[in-house]
């Protein structure tokens, strides 16, 4: 059977929800980064809808997110901040979970933790598919950055270093960017942001 040709806009749009899918299988965990970087890579040149359903076989069927925990009865220990299309703010006084996904597909995801409250460790896992993930500390806390860019940039405390005290809370990001960026900066809690007019 011959492989069907969609129009450029019907094709645009099913590879955006074949990503938007990748985002939410790898937020729970049921992709790699590696594997995500790979599927992403396929989803981006495929040219018809046979092969955009390759891209997406062999993964199970996307069910809702189990009911939150009530607020108060104990902390998160895993949080998913996905942006598809829009943007997802997150600041203020909070408590951080240990580990966090933040996916921003042609959106934003800003978490600022300057005014958080922070366990030993933080993990933040950033991945940003022509869209941006930003993280922001304070200087009291260490900031560990391992990450890459494809056609996109991964920048981390550009501005001001973090601390380098071994007992500070240590916020790892790691993740990648395909078009787009992910960012991890050191602000003063109340410093204004550098980025807004």
């Amino acid at each position: 059977m011959t492989e069907r040709p969609l129009p450029a806009t019907s094709l645009d749009q099913a590879r955006e929800r074949a990503v938007e899918r990748l985002s939410v299988h790898y937020a729970r965990d049921q992709l790699t980064l590696d594997e995500l970087e790979s599927r992403l890579e396929r989803a981006y040149a495929a040219r018809t809808p046979e092969a955009l359903d390759e891209v997406l076989a062999g993964l199970p069927a996307l069910a809702p997110e189990a009911a939150a925990v009530p607020a108060g009865l104990k902390p998160e220990k895993r949080r998913t901040y996905l942006a598809a299309m829009s943007g997802v703010v997150r600041r203020g006084a909070w408590v951080v979970p240990e580990d966090i996904n933040a996916l921003a597909f042609m959106g934003g995801v800003e978490l600022d933790l300057r005014d958080a409250t922070l366990g030993p460790v933080t993990e933040i896992h950033a991945v940003a598919v022509m869209g941006g993930v930003q993280v922001t500390v304070p200087p009291n806390v260490r900031l560990e950055c391992n990450g890459f860019a494809f056609m996109g940039g991964f920048e981390d405390q550009v501005t001001q270093p973090a601390s380098n005290d071994p007992n500070a809370p240590v916020v790892r990001l790691t993740g990648f960017a395909f078009m787009g960026g992910v960012e991890g900066r050191v602000l003063e809690r109340g410093a204004p942001d550098p980025g807004e007019s």
